[in-house]
């Protein structure tokens, strides 16, 4: 019987890993590819009405908050993370005290 030696999240059917940078800027890519499209022509068209939401038009309210929103998924997507071997260290210090 074989056991997958590693199943994590950036562990490939192969058994190799995906590095962090390059998982960063595929996320990335596909940041600017979505918000492309909700910034862009037959959605915006949609809410270019006169309707006011909380006394803004709606058209400025969509774009703040997709403007927003993207904003911090960029900041999540960036944030840095600690490495495996960082993270369990952190944790066995935090238990240890």
């Amino acid at each position: 019987m074989t056991v997958p030696e590693d199943t994590g999240p950036g562990a490939r059917r192969d058994g190799s890993h995906i590095p962090e940078p390059e998982r960063r800027g595929q996320r990335l890519i596909s940041l600017l590819i979505g918000g492309l499209v909700l910034l862009n022509f037959p959605l915006l068209s949609i809410f270019s009405g006169n309707t006011l939401v909380y006394g803004i038009p709606v058209l400025y309210f969509y774009l703040f908050s997709v403007w927003s929103l993207i904003i911090g998924a960029t900041a999540f997507v960036l944030r840095r993370r600690p490495s495996g071997s960082e993270a369990a260290s952190d944790r066995q210090d935090f238990t240890e005290s």
